[in-house]
């Protein structure tokens, strides 16, 4: 009897605060987290952009760099990571000793894939460029019968790369941030309006969920407000964490809506790579 294919995933994203250059104390954070999605049934556990290390970290950039293949920390959460496959954020150093701000996945004891960030925004307060190397590939995930692609951040702002996942398959496209929070007179921060826009616009666009799993807290001046969300292929957003506070939110994915959404419009399917001109 052919067993039956899977066609639901359950999702967690751990809006949590991080300490800076704090990675020990960090790590126990994740381990607790870990251990309430595996209580709560979640098949991929999401966490935010550097969320080993915390993010404004400058010249503390290669003292908490850590070589995932080789560290004991990272051992320890993958360790913890039975059942299900978590994403962490972390300054990963290669063999040559550059530094990437990454997005590890984790799962069964081992590392099962590694997104290198690869848009590193160097303007205003945001100083990426001077510390990390760009990222150069694009790669999936399988969770539960899913194709997930992984981004950090600024990345999703670069529309080409959340596509060129949505073509190569990916059902599920997940996204990592530490996004500094701008408060307005509206009660949703104005700084997260521009994020759901830009979910929402990705899930209409390249007909896929979208998870945008941000940080919460203070740091050297600046603050992250949460909001974390999923939203469903076609742009509909259907759960969000609260603003400025650590929340653990679960949701469940129905696997169907990408193949269906995409037979009604075949958008990846019609895009045209053919056209002259600037």
């Amino acid at each position: 009897m052919v067993p039956a294919v899977r066609r639901s995933m359950r999702v967690g994203l751990a809006q949590i605060d991080a300490r800076l250059g704090e990675v020990e104390a960090n790590l126990e954070r994740h381990l607790e987290e870990v251990a309430r999605a595996r209580e709560a049934g979640v098949d991929l556990l999401l966490f935010p952009e550097l969320s080993l290390t915390g993010y404004r970290l400058l010249h503390l950039t290669s003292r908490v760099a850590l070589r995932p293949g080789e560290a004991p920390e990272i051992a320890r959460l993958a360790a913890a990571c039975d059942g299900m496959t978590a994403v962490v954020g972390l300054v990963e150093e290669d063999e040559h000793g550059v530094l990437y701000n990454s997005a590890v996945a984790l799962a069964g004891g081992r590392i099962v894939h590694v997104h290198r960030k690869l848009h590193l925004p160097t303007y205003g307060l945001f100083q990426e460029g001077r510390f990390f190397g760009e990222g150069s590939r694009l790669g999936l995930l399988r969770v539960a019968g899913a194709e997930v692609g992984l981004l950090v951040c600024e990345d999703l702002w670069h529309p080409a790369a959340a596509r060129r996942l949505a073509r190569g398959g990916a059902q599920v496209i997940a996204v990592l941030s530490a996004s500094p929070g701008r408060i307005g007179p509206e009660p949703m921060p104005a700084s997260q309006a521009d994020w759901e826009l830009l979910t929402r616009s990705t899930a209409l666009l390249d007909t896929c969920w979208v998870l945008y799993c941000g940080r919460v807290g203070w740091e050297e001046g600046s603050f992250y407000t949460g909001g974390s969300h999923v939203v469903r292929p076609g742009g509909e957003l259907v759960a969000r964490a609260p603003y400025l506070a650590e929340h653990l939110l679960v949701a469940d994915l129905d696997l169907g809506e990408v193949d269906r959404l995409r037979w009604r419009l075949p958008l990846l399917r019609s895009e045209r790579h053919d056209l002259e001109g600037p």
